[in-house]
């Protein structure tokens, strides 16, 4: 194999590049090509948009079928005629004042959480505030089991389903 072929074509003493490169004319009329394309699309973008937000605004109708003019309207809808509906077919009611009802509903807890009340009179419980549940916890002490009490209530709660078992089979 002779050194022509080794070298692929190329003789070893030719240093050089490949002239047939793309010229530095064609990538700037390509840049500047590529420029003026992107002002047009953008002109013409923003040209589409403002028709179709103008003709929007022509057709629109207005926000919600409720809001008229107050001699147009046979009947005047209020919040209790509204709640009265939704309440008759089931449907849950949207809030209409957040923030108003949270606080409320917060207000309403505290008042709980702090006050004296029957929970269930029936059954004799009753609910105090906490910072008297508290204190009669470090007076009193929490209720406390003895040494074999433990072992004693795991038997009786095993003991009871089997209970149940045998007079269920009866």
């Amino acid at each position: 194999m002779n050194e022509e072929m080794r070298n692929h074509g190329h003789s070893g003493d030719e240093a050089g590049f490949e002239r047939e490169d793309l010229g530095t004319r064609g990538v700037f009329a390509f840049m500047i090509g590529l420029t003026i394309v992107g002002v047009v699309i953008y002109f013409i973008i923003i040209g589409m948009y403002t028709f179709l937000d103008k003709y929007e605004r022509s057709q629109m109708a207005t926000a919600s079928p409720l809001v008229t003019s107050k001699g147009t309207m046979s009947r005047v809808v209020t919040q209790e005629y509204m709640e009265q509906r939704f309440k008759d077919n089931g449907a849950p009611m949207l809030e209409i004042n957040e923030r108003g009802q949270f606080r409320d509903f917060l207000i309403n807890q505290e008042n709980q959480l702090n006050s004296y009340g029957w929970v269930d009179e029936k059954a004799g419980v009753a609910r105090i505030p906490i910072e008297r549940a508290m204190e009669l916890t470090v007076q009193r002490g929490l209720p406390v089991c003895p040494q074999g009490c433990a072992n004693l209530n795991a038997a009786v709660a095993g003991e009871a389903p089997a209970q149940k078992s045998a007079a269920s089979k009866q």
